[in-house]
């Protein structure tokens, strides 16, 4: 049995792997903590093997810790902009981050039930097929939080070479391989078991060097020349932003901000809802800039409410004004931010949230890219971008990807540049240029490789004028999706059985040649 010292500075341990981990991610973007922290929460499951129970309980404390310190900023979503009371909202954040913390316990519970006895296709194999399954799960389950999840972190590394082959989950799929490796040399250093010990690093290096190798690689390639676009960042307060008293402000500050562009660039883009007014309420002056991009000959896109035909709830849009005329309305809503789940049941409780657009209602999935001229572009409004099956597309003629959003909802905390980053990762993926267009930042260009080419600062009115290249193609990802990768964990899971089941038979042989050499003698 441990000693309850021992159990603490376990306990100690495992939470502040998961804040480790944290830092990973955008904006520190140090990206090897997402090869040590889930090693050492590995070697932590290991010594508590087989219990179940104590790998269910470390998970559940990493957990505690990585989206303590990773999504902490849905505390300052619903209180201050949600107008929840703070001890509520306390309650409700931490509600969500135990939740959370399940999905990493569960790996843990999952890892030393199945797989008690310590091997090699244990640590390499199981363990990040496990892991792996259970992002992927957390991506649709409850409607799905694809937030973190570990290949995120890499869009600065060599593994980014695997996201346009087999998308962010290869990533993961490698690193936690990695994690693998990495404790399985310190085992066999320590056993002196040096050839293996050599395979494992040798193998690690292979992994890496082939995600540098990969980035080498043109997936797709120039369409058409390239296009002058300008990102109009408004910096509208969320405190302000839905007011009827501060109506007239956004319209003010976007068209000022804009009128100079007129002309001058093929793209002008406004952020997600930067005209906070339905559009049957607001025909007069989208009329009025549809004439004048017309006029011009610079196309207009712009984040708009638009009600639902029956007058019950609204779309979450965005449409283009000008010569070319298409709607994209928001596919996968923020549950409790825009509409309400089991709402007969939940409505009336959950009245003191006062979270302007909360009676959204979800567009078509299936629905056709933004036009404009020649060129397709396929967009996402705020959170969407986070989902890789959502974004997919097979369609090779999509020339960019868009995202307008509205991050004042974050405050100012990390949660922008990680929405960044996620967009960051769907480039790579696509193998496309994204434009990120906030109301009060980040807003970016990302060329294909997933490098920022140009950004302004947060919380400033101003306007990223650059060239984005349009790109014809379809990656391997785009092809094939998530299949390759699925049947890959499950290769995995059935290799890592089997060693397991040869483990058990050789200790219990091991065990019966003792036990009759004790009755001999």
């Amino acid at each position: 049995m441990k000693k309850p010292c021992s159990v603490l500075l376990d306990s100690i341990a495992a939470v502040l792997f998961g804040i480790i981990l944290t830092f990973a991610f955008a904006p520190y973007e140090i990206f090897p903590l997402a090869i040590l922290a889930p090693a050492g929460l590995l070697a932590l499951w290991l010594k508590v093997t087989p219990s179940a129970g104590h790998a269910f309980r470390l998970g559940f404390l990493f957990g505690l810790g990585l989206f303590g310190g990773g999504v902490y900023w849905v505390f300052t979503s619903i209180h201050l902009f949600g107008g929840v009371p703070t001890p509520l909202a306390i309650v409700i954040t931490a509600g969500l981050i135990a939740i959370l913390a399940l999905i990493p316990a569960s790996v843990g519970y999952f890892l030393n039930r199945y797989f008690p006895n310590q091997t090699t296709a244990k640590l390499v194999l199981a363990f990040p097929a496990i892991w792996v399954l259970s992002e992927w799960v957390r991506s649709w389950i409850f409607t799905g939080f694809p937030w973190l999840l570990l290949g995120y972190s890499q869009t600065n590394s060599p593994l980014k070479g695997y996201a346009p082959i087999l998308g962010v989950y290869s990533i993961s799929l490698a690193l936690t391989v990695s994690s693998g490796l990495v404790v399985n040399a310190v085992f066999k250093y320590k056993q002196k078991a040096f050839k293996a010990l050599y395979l494992n690093l040798l193998s690690f290096t292979i992994i890496w060097i082939a995600g540098g190798l990969f980035c080498l690689i043109p997936w797709t390639v120039p369409q058409g020349e390239p296009l002058t676009v300008s990102l109009v960042q408004g910096n509208i307060p969320q405190s302000i932003k839905w007011s009827p008293e501060h109506l007239q402000l956004s319209l003010d500050r976007y068209t000022d901000l804009t009128q100079p562009l007129w002309g001058k660039s093929h793209i002008i883009i406004w952020p997600e809802a930067s005209v906070p007014l339905p559009l049957q309420n607001a025909e007069e002056f989208i009329n009025a800039l549809d004439d004048k991009a017309k006029e011009s000959g610079s196309a207009l896109i712009l984040g708009i409410p638009i009600r639902t035909p029956d007058g019950k709830s609204y779309y979450n849009s965005v449409v283009t004004l000008g010569a070319d005329k298409s709607v994209y309305s928001k596919r996968h809503l923020v549950p409790f931010g825009e509409y309400t789940p089991m709402e007969a049941l939940l409505s009336h409780a959950l009245q003191f949230m006062d979270i302007p657009m909360s009676e959204m209602r979800a567009g078509d999935i299936d629905q056709a890219p933004l036009v404009v001229g020649k060129t397709k572009i396929l967009a996402s409004i705020c959170y969407e971008i986070a989902f890789p099956q959502l974004t997919r597309s097979t369609d090779k003629s999509i020339g960019m990807l868009l995202v307008v959003t509205n991050d004042a909802w974050f405050g100012e905390s990390n949660a922008e540049p990680q929405h960044l980053q996620m967009a960051a990762m769907r480039a790579l993926e696509f193998g496309k240029p994204v434009l990120f267009v906030s109301n009060d930042g980040i807003t970016a260009i990302i060329n294909p490789k997933g490098q920022i080419e140009a950004s302004i600062p947060q919380r400033e009115a101003t306007v990223l004028n650059g060239k984005v290249q349009p790109m014809y193609g379809i990656t391997p990802w785009l092809f094939n999706g998530i299949d390759p990768v699925l049947f890959l964990t499950l290769i995995f899971i059935f290799i890592s059985v089997r060693a397991n089941k040869i483990a058990a038979s050789t200790t219990q042989t091991k065990q019966l040649v003792s036990t009759n050499k004790n009755l001999r003698s």
